[in-house]
């Protein structure tokens, strides 16, 4: 099992769940019902800095130089410090970027806008999946590393319904 957090501070958090291939979305509001939600995965990779910093952080500015745009975690205290307490309860929790691996695998948001949400959430738990199968881009500075989604990941991420979606694969 593999978690994926889109992490929110003043709306319901998007919480991706998946089990064998299969991804199912649940809106939560509490750190307490995150936990239990992501208590027996194997990786959670949350869509948040995992460390506070003024301005950005040497990994940012590596993430910037690849294109790739990113928030300093000072404009984003709440959410940091939120993401640092999941941390904290959480086994092996990854720090991931899904808008970035979007664009690493040429998924068009545009056309997801709707969902956007949970599929952030979606590219979260693929990121924790492929982070622990040895697939994904390792973004690295002294201060942090952010893992994203490659083309070399094997899976793309289908729907299924509003809720719900599917890794199709292995390309």
């Amino acid at each position: 099992m593999y978690c994926g957090i889109d992490l929110a501070v003043r709306r319901k958090t998007a919480v991706a769940v998946l089990i064998n291939n299969e991804i199912k979305i649940i809106e939560l509001v509490t750190n307490d019902e995150i936990i239990e939600s992501c208590k027996r995965a194997k990786v959670t990779a949350i869509d948040s800095p995992l460390s506070h910093c003024k301005g950005f952080r040497n990994v940012d500015k590596e993430m910037i130089k690849r294109k790739l745009k990113v928030l300093p975690p000072s404009f984003m205290k709440t959410l940091v410090e939120r993401a640092i307490q999941l941390k904290e309860k959480l086994y092996n929790v990854i720090e991931t970027h899904p808008t970035s691996s979007m664009k690493l695998i040429g998924l068009n948001w545009r056309e997801l806008h709707e969902v956007k949400d949970y599929v952030d959430a979606a590219l979260c738990a693929m990121a924790a999946m492929a982070y622990d199968l040895g697939y994904a881009e390792e973004i690295k500075a002294d201060d942090g590393i952010i893992y994203l989604l490659s083309t070399k990941f094997p899976y793309e991420l289908k729907r299924k319904n509003y809720f719900e979606f599917y890794l199709k694969g292995p390309k």
